[in-house]
């Protein structure tokens, strides 16, 4: 099965593991389309792994920040038309490709589509934002 490219801004399937659960179990609650956001290789390892940020139809409540995607976004993205927001409060590490899972009757293709260029900045700034502000829920997953 041929893995998309790993770009910034990529969404993919992802069995995505909330910060909430990840200290009752190791496994997503489902699989999600999730945007990467970065990538970066640890000394002395050959993998790839990557920062993933959750796309949920959920709005963030509590202490939760989303960016909600703007229909053209969502459609760019290959993302349904139901409200949508990418969470930069909370991210998930991962070695690439580990838990990327095909589309719904697509066994062939492990992504969505991508976010434009201007979208994505904003996200990524948003998220470095918190990120550098000590106020992003961080999981490191079996891969990582």
């Amino acid at each position: 099965m041929p893995l998309p490219e790993l770009t910034l801004g990529l969404v993919v399937r992802y069995e995505y593991l909330w910060h909430r659960r990840a200290a009752t179990t190791e496994t997503g609650d489902k699989e999600r389309p999730a945007c990467v956001v970065a990538t970066f290789r640890r000394p002395g390892l050959r993998d790839n792994f990557v920062i993933y940020l959750p796309i949920s139809h959920t709005p963030p409540s509590g202490d939760e920040e989303g960016v909600e995607l703007p229909d053209a976004v969502k459609a760019k993205a290959g993302l349904d038309a139901a409200p949508q927001w990418v969470l930069v409060s909370e991210c998930n590490v991962d070695a690439w490709p580990f838990d990327l899972r095909p589309l719904p009757g697509q066994p062939e293709n492990f992504h969505h589509g991508h976010l434009p260029p201007g979208m994505f900045k904003t996200i990524r700034d948003r998220f470095v934002e918190r990120y550098r502000g000590k106020r992003v829920k961080l999981v490191e997953r079996d891969g990582a």
